[in-house]
């Protein structure tokens, strides 16, 4: 019994891998292209580029895992069934409980899998990820000097850079400065360059004009200079940190420290609280679709000609369970003390497939 268990085991983890590793690459093409347009636009090294790539990987996996169990299960079961293994299985003994807990096992081993990804590994990258975007939007300096447009980094200023020369080094820089009451700044150089020492950005210019303005307009003051430097640390808004959201935070975390977390960030506690339970129930999803799948269709494996009837009726049962989980975080975020209705769509599923083993206890 040990190797006809072994053997069923096998055959639902090789599609198993198939289906992960195609899906989680044709959803990851898809995360990773708009990704990656923003990193060239913001002239990203290479480096940046592999990180992205890399923990975009287990955002991806979170969703991929449990899809991917449920048709690698039907999948194998069907093949099992078209080939009459089925029958060799059971003239060897092989029961039906036999062949369900078997499915069970299948489905508390990928249930484990994404325990590991929703606890340790999703938490790490879906910060390192956003922590890398938020930087990008953080660095002044790459904005300022690759905008090709005019740039209002705070109120009352405006500053322009026609073209880049190399590191650091622009041409063609006017920079206007309105927040004065009495009077308006209009610096304009043909070349400039960023100094940054100590979080103290200046803005050499070279070759240029300040004009003095009075908001009456009726003096106009112009000052040519061959060098000229200006501090830029007014301009740019105060540098912040990359806090994490709901989405970043281990599930563990986020339940026992959501009160903590929601001091700290514009997120309230509730909807640490929702994401967090989320997780924890869709992890028990690959087992409620695991016995779903395969329990179903060895249920009508003598009516054949309806086997696509059947996985249609089951993917839309799958449908509806995790959409109702996703569903219910809306609701949790409103009225965090209802939070065990979220576990309710893969127990209602799991008991209603016990009920069913209960009723039919062989193959035949």
């Amino acid at each position: 019994m040990k190797v006809i268990s072994k053997y069923l085991y096998i055959e639902l983890l090789k599609p198993f891998l198939i289906f992960s590793f195609t899906f989680i690459g044709i959803l990851w093409l898809v995360q990773i292209l708009p990704k990656l347009e923003t990193l060239v636009l913001n002239k990203q090294p290479l480096g940046v580029f592999f990180n992205v790539a890399m923990h975009t990987i287990p955002q991806v996996a979170y969703f991929v895992i449990p899809v991917a169990a449920f048709f690698s299960t039907i999948y194998a079961i069907n093949k099992l069934v078209s080939e009459a293994e089925i029958v060799a299985i059971t003239s060897s003994g092989f029961s039906f409980i036999s062949f369900t807990k078997i499915i069970f096992m299948f489905g508390i081993s990928v249930s484990l899998i994404l325990s590991l990804v929703t606890f340790f590994v999703l938490p790490k990258s879906a910060f390192k990820l956003q922590s890398i975007f938020f930087d990008i939007e953080q660095n002044f300096g790459i904005k300022f000097i690759d905008s090709g447009k005019f740039l209002h980094p705070i109120s009352g200023v405006t500053i322009y850079v026609r073209g880049k020369l190399e590191e650091n080094q622009m041409t063609g820089v006017f920079v206007f400065d309105d927040r004065n009451d009495n009077y308006s700044l209009l610096y304009s150089a043909k070349e400039a360059a960023i100094r940054d020492k100590e979080n103290i950005r200046d803005l050499i210019m070279q070759d240029g004009e300040l004009q003095i303005v009075s908001k009456d307009e009726q003096s106009i003051v112009s000052v040519r200079f061959e060098r000229f430097g200006i501090n830029l640390n007014s301009f740019i808004p105060e540098t912040q940190y990359y806090l994490a959201s709901p989405s970043d935070v281990s599930p563990i975390t986020g339940i026992l420290k959501s009160k903590e977390l929601a001091k700290l960030t514009d997120y309230s506690s509730s909807e640490y609280l929702a994401e967090s339970h989320m997780k924890i129930s869709s992890i028990l999803s690959p087992i409620a679709l695991c016995m779903l799948g395969a329990i179903a269709l060895i249920v009508f494996n003598s009516e054949r000609n309806r086997t696509t009837i059947v996985v249609i009726f089951l993917s839309l049962i799958a449908l509806v369970m995790q959409v109702a989980i996703i569903s219910l975080k809306s609701l949790l975020v409103q009225h965090p003390d209802t939070f065990l209705l979220i576990y309710l769509p893969p127990i209602v599923v799991f008991v209603g497939i016990l009920l069913l083993v209960n009723l039919k206890d062989t193959f035949a």
